[in-house]
């Protein structure tokens, strides 16, 4: 059985930026799931992974995914926001304009008491070299049981979803972050349509289905982010007329 450390960058967040660009990983990289022997079989879906173009030129990179050490019950994958998954150790193109961002995930089909390794490697484009991610992914029993657990930031599910006109945001701050905490907007191309700053003490919002210049914003698919100074959280909406 392995034991793991568990690394806190920023305490749950990391950020990396190379070249012109820029990978939010609002997780710890060292992933405990839950315990296998108290829920049985299980999906693992971790939050989003913010991949983002913040130079001044559209680009096109690769990424490129592999797993190690999958028991042969379990399914792993990393997909994209649209539900694309990518082909294990193929690159696959990414296309970001500038100024905009994609969305990844790690989805694992858990069957089995074990865990597994994920690497994702982004390419090309304007980067001087790879960036090279690294994940680990246990259930809970199958790490040491002096293993500490560190609680992460809490962002709801929105309710209702999909929804219209309006949906509440839920969310859990401790009184250090609720002072410099905020939920931001984005449509599927990664552009900024709604900012919630000073967040309330009810740990929620509702949005309306507007911009911040309170126009009237299309159907579709969102991403709402909780951002806070210890760490970020994204999820996804959909917004039906």
């Amino acid at each position: 059985m392995k034991k793991l450390i568990l690394l806190l960058f920023l305490v749950m967040s990391m950020g990396l930026v190379h070249a012109e660009l820029e990978v939010d990983i609002p997780f710890d990289m060292d992933i405990i799931g839950d315990d296998f022997s108290v829920v049985g079989p299980y999906i693992y879906e971790s939050d989003w992974i913010t991949i983002s173009n913040v130079g001044s030129t559209n680009e096109t990179y690769t990424i490129t995914c592999s797993f190690s050490e999958v028991p042969a019950d379990w399914t792993a994958s990393v997909c994209n926001e649209l539900g694309l998954c990518y082909i294990p150790n193929m690159p696959s193109n990414i296309d970001i304009n500038a100024g905009e961002f994609v969305l990844i995930h790690l989805l694992l089909g858990v069957n089995s008491t074990g865990g597994c390794g994920v690497n994702i490697t982004l390419d090309d484009g304007d980067l001087t070299e790879p960036i090279s991610l690294d994940f680990r992914f246990d259930t809970a029993d199958n790490v040491s049981a002096d293993e500490e657990l560190i609680p992460a930031l809490i962002l709801g599910q929105n309710y209702p979803n999909p929804f219209n006109p309006s949906t509440t945001i839920s969310y859990n701050l401790s009184t250090e972050e609720l002072a410099n905490a905020s939920i931001s907007i984005y449509n599927t191309k990664g552009q900024l349509i709604r900012t919630f700053n000073d967040l309330n003490t009810n740990g929620s919002i509702i949005w309306d289905g507007k911009d911040d210049n309170n126009n009237i914003v299309n159907s579709g698919v969102y991403f709402y982010k909780l951002n806070s100074i210890k760490s970020s959280k994204i999820r996804k909406m959909i917004l039906i007329k």
